[in-house]
Order: C-alpha cells, then sequence, then structure tokens
C-alpha cells in the first residue's frame, strides 16, 4: 500500500487505534468501501502514526505516513491473506 504524507496525515482510510491490553491495540480502517481490523502489537508503528505532524524519524521520513502505511497494510493482510 503506498499514501502521501498528506493522505497520512489527513487519514483518509479513517485508520483508528484503540488500546485493548498491555502492548496491544485494536485497528480499524476503511478499505474498499468497507470498515476492517485487526489487532497488533506493533507499538512503533502506533507511536509513529500518533507522532506530531512533520515529525521525522533519524532516516528524516515522514512518521506519521510509516505507522500509517505499516498499520494499514497490516489490517489488510490479516484481513485479505495472500493466495501465494
Amino acid at each position: 500500500m503506498n499514501a502521501t504524507i498528506k493522505q497520512a496525515e489527513n487519514n483518509e482510510r479513517n485508520l483508528s487505534i484503540t488500546k485493548t491490553g498491555y502492548g496491544h491495540w485494536r485497528v480499524s480502517c476503511t478499505y474498499r468501501g468497507k470498515t476492517i481490523s485487526t489487532t497488533t502489537t506493533n507499538s512503533i508503528a502506533v507511536d509513529d502514526f500518533k507522532s506530531n505532524y512533520g515529525e521525522k524519524n533519524e532516516d528524516n521520513q515522514n512518521r506519521i505516513k510509516l505507522g500509517y502505511i505499516q498499520l494499514c497494510q497490516e489490517i489488510i493482510d490479516d484481513n485479505f491473506p495472500s493466495m501465494y
């Protein structure tokens, strides 16, 4: 999945994160007109997505975009497993 910084900061896929327990989050997003979700333990992606606008990591990449792409891709992969 690809996204621009603007798409990630505007949260175009309606990515939402809810803490469910120690080190676990329920993440959901809109994909193909439906809301899909999964449980994740990816604390780095959650922290990245919740970071401040314009904040960059040590590789000079936008943290919100990185977290957004990782979490959305994890949700999509868990709900639509590859046929290969």
